[in-house]
């Protein structure tokens, strides 16, 4: 394989870095909205598990969050969110998968819809060679303005995709040389477009209409984290 991508949530990690980001960020919310907040929140985690997520409310949501609060706090806030939420949950089989990879001489990329603030020290931490996902637009005065420049969910990672490997002059059938790893059927559309086109696709600890597809088509199924580790 010539590039290995990785989604992050429930893939690399056992756990889900935006909601623990949101609720982080809703935790020190004004006490007034708080409970509003975290309800829509809730329905929006509901929505995304059962496959019908409105991705533009969503980030719509998540950039008036993140807009609610000065860079600086948020700076702090997610040097706590990443010591105390995050690093506990990097396990050394799942940077080894990642490593194993680079060692072979792939480039290793992270694809995820969650927003770079939150999930960008993630990456580091996996010493991916690129991230791929949402992001969040920046006034000129480095604060955040509340509005999403661009998303990268469901078949968005598609065109994120392509654009990355065209942008490093890769030919179309490079494709063949990819593999793509994810737990969600959310990612079914990418994970389908590398199958369709030669490459590996890998369910991993994949959700139950994930497991069913990969299970028909053939698809390698790769149960990273146990029930345990599983939050």
């Amino acid at each position: 394989m010539k590039y290995a991508f990785f989604d992050l949530d429930g893939t690399l990690i056992p756990v889900d870095s935006s909601i623990r980001w949101a609720e982080t960020l809703l935790d020190h919310a004004a006490e007034d909205s708080r409970e509003a907040l975290r309800k829509e929140r809730l329905q929006f985690d509901v929505d995304y598990h059962n496959g019908c997520l409105d991705i533009h409310k969503f980030e719509g949501f998540e950039m008036q969050l993140l807009a609610s609060f000065p860079r600086s706090e948020l700076d702090r806030l997610r040097v706590e969110y990443m010591r105390d939420l995050i690093e506990p949950h990097i396990l050394p089989k799942a940077v080894e998968l990642v490593e194993a990879y680079r060692r072979s001489g792939a480039k290793v990329v992270m694809v995820t819809a969650s927003y770079r603030y939150p999930v960008e020290p993630i990456a580091e931490l996996f010493n991916m060679d690129h991230l791929l996902c949402a992001e969040p637009e920046v006034g000129p005065d480095g604060e955040f303005t509340g509005r999403c420049a661009k998303e990268n969910f469901a078949a968005s990672k598609i065109t994120g995709v392509r654009d990355y490997l065209l942008e490093r002059g890769e030919p179309t059938d490079i494709i063949k040389q990819c593999v793509f790893y994810s737990d969600s059927k959310n990612d079914l559309p990418l994970l389908e477009f590398i199958a369709d086109n030669g490459g590996k696709a890998v369910a991993t600890n994949p959700d139950d209409l994930l497991r069913q597809t990969a299970e028909a088509r053939g698809w390698e199924i790769l149960d990273l984290f146990s029930k345990d580790e599983m939050q």
